[in-house]
C-alpha cells in the first residue's frame, strides 16, 4: 500500500459479481467530495479488467491495485484504491 494516503470510505463487495461491484463503487463515489479516496474489496475474477474499463470513462483514479491470496473465506480478494476526480 502507498504509504500516506487517507481512506476516507472502503466498500466489501466480496461475493459479489460483476456489476454489482462497478454499481457500488461508482454510488460510494458520488458521496466523495474530489479527492478523496475510495478503498473497494473484491472477490469477482473479473473485477481488475472491470473497474480499469469503467475508470477509462470516469474522471477517477486508479491509484493501488492489490491481489491477496490470504483470506480464509476467499480465493482472493482484489484491492481497488479510487482517487475522486
Amino acid at each position: 500500500m502507498i504509504p500516506d494516503i487517507e481512506i476516507h470510505k472502503t466498500i466489501d463487495t466480496c461475493g459479489t459479481r460483476c456489476p454489482i461491484p462497478l454499481l457500488r463503487a461508482k454510488q460510494t463515489l458520488k458521496e466523495l467530495s474530489k479527492g478523496e479516496h475510495l478503498r473497494v474489496l473484491a472477490t469477482d475474477p473479473s473485477a481488475h479488467s472491470d473497474f480499469k474499463a469503467m475508470l477509462r470513462h470516469l474522471p477517477h483514479n486508479l491509484i493501488e491495485y492489490s491481489c491477496s491470496t490470504e483470506s480464509s473465506e476467499y480465493s482472493r480478494i482484489d484491492t481497488f484504491i479510487i482517487r475522486k476526480g
